[in-house]
């Protein structure tokens, strides 16, 4: 599994569709926590998950079918993972 970290909204899915696999996961991170309120979204994976903090200092929710995970949680993910992938674009 990679596992991909979102930070910003400004994201192209296309592209993000590329170099995912069916058993990658996606974490939202800081402003990309925003995508949350865009329930349209086609994610290219199954997984996805949102860092609790950056939700709660943002004062959203998580909707159905992301996954809201503390520190611990996503350090977890990161070691779990086969590839760590910052994408800012």
């Amino acid at each position: 599994m990679k596992l991909i970290s979102l930070i910003t909204t400004e994201v192209n899915l296309d592209s993000l569709s590329r170099i995912c696999q069916h058993d990658d996961a996606i974490l939202l991170r800081q402003d990309a926590v925003y995508l949350c309120l865009s329930p349209h979204l086609s994610w290219p994976v199954k997984q996805l998950y949102a860092l609790q903090t950056d939700l709660t200092v943002r004062q959203l929710q998580h909707p159905d079918g992301i996954t809201a995970v503390s520190a611990q949680q996503w350090v977890e993910l990161c070691s779990k993972a086969t590839q760590n992938i910052l994408w800012q674009k």
